[in-house]
């Protein structure tokens, strides 16, 4: 689909350092938390904005006012800042799937590099920077692939020590704010078409902190493989092509974007408020960065966040089953060491 025009930029009055960085925002239908993500784009000095936007879903007849009530917000507010803003608007609803990974699609047949946000994630101020600079630094780094904005570790929300890593080399991809290159992307396959021939030859292994890590995301990617159609998703698809080509993925310390869109009535995979990741506390960065000695893989914290990671999937899952029936007053950490317990002796290590 070709994009609209854009929208020329208006004069205001002095806005923030510009930004020179390319952002795509990624909306649909919240109005309410769209403004609030766009607030922090712009007041981050954000000066190129492309946006893509889901069309109304048949069959709810409150999506094409609040689709149309989104794309408003987005020109009003852009064109207060003096904005340029670049839009793909879709007539018709494609889903999450096609809709997510079509736009970003689209950003790189127009950008070389730059950030993506979506309408429920709320970035920290200094994660812009922080993308920013990375994106420099690796940007001729073939083996690094992703930059995340998220940290879920118990010290996500803590200021960062002075003199400590800004990151760590992960093979872990989170998409709650988050960059990364044209020539990353361009191994991305919505469909999965290679996993058959990497996985007869295992070739898929070596891209997890453990055989428990790989046993999960293989049960993933072939659970959408053979699964039914249309997608549900499309960011399970962008973990197999980092996994493909053993790619590394860049972890900021503390955590710097929040999801704000647990519990919304229009969400799609967020729905419980009280979900572990939900509201989750952002921590602070200390500057000018420091980076690792290496680009090596930290393994062992790989390890340690996918444990924690697995643990809190199956406590809300939990939770979510005994909720109608019994009180249940028992904290996620101790949850967590229970239910980790039990998926190691039907899993491999």
């Amino acid at each position: 689909m070709m994009p609209s025009p854009s929208f020329p930029p208006a004069e205001r009055s002095p806005a923030p350092v510009p930004f020179d960085t390319p952002v795509l925002f990624l909306v649909f239908n919240r109005p309410d938390a769209t403004a609030q993500v766009l607030d922090r784009l712009l007041a981050a000095g954000v000066r190129r904005l492309y946006v893509a936007a889901d069309g109304p879903r048949p069959g709810h007849p409150t999506d094409a006012a609040r689709c149309a009530e989104v794309l408003a917000v987005v020109q009003q507010v852009a064109a207060r800042a003096g904005c340029e803003v670049h839009t793909l608007l879709r007539a018709d609803n494609l889903g999450c799937s096609v809709a997510v990974s079509e736009g970003i699609s689209w950003f790189f047949a127009h950008e070389p590099e730059g950030i993506i946000v979506e309408d429920d994630c709320l970035p920290t101020p200094e994660f812009f920077s922080f993308c920013a600079e990375l994106l420099a630094r690796y940007r001729h780094h073939s083996g690094v692939m992703h930059i995340g904005g998220n940290n879920f570790g118990p010290a996500a929300g803590a200021a960062l020590p002075a003199g400590a890593p800004a990151y760590s080399f992960s093979q872990q991809v989170h998409t709650w704010g988050w960059a990364t290159w044209r020539r990353a992307w361009q191994h991305y396959d919505l469909h999965l078409r290679a996993l058959p021939a990497l996985a007869a030859r295992n070739g898929l292994r070596a891209s997890f902190s453990s055989r428990l890590e790989a046993h999960y995301f293989m049960s993933k990617f072939w659970e959408l493989y053979r699964g039914p159609r249309p997608f549900t998703t499309w960011d399970y698809q962008w973990h197999f092509a980092r996994a493909a080509r053993q790619g590394l993925a860049i972890m900021p310390s503390v955590n710097l974007v929040t999801n704000i869109g647990f519990g919304h009535a229009e969400a799609t995979h967020t729905q419980d408020a009280s979900d572990p990741h939900a509201a989750l506390p952002t921590g602070q960065l200390h500057w000018p960065l420091a980076h690792p000695d290496q680009v090596l893989h930290d393994r062992p914290r790989d390890r340690q966040q996918f444990r924690s990671f697995l643990a809190g999937r199956l406590w809300a899952k939990l939770r979510s089953l005994l909720r109608p029936a019994v009180p249940f007053s028992v904290g996620p950490a101790a949850a967590g060491l229970v239910v980790t317990a039990s998926i190691m002796k039907g899993a491999p290590q």
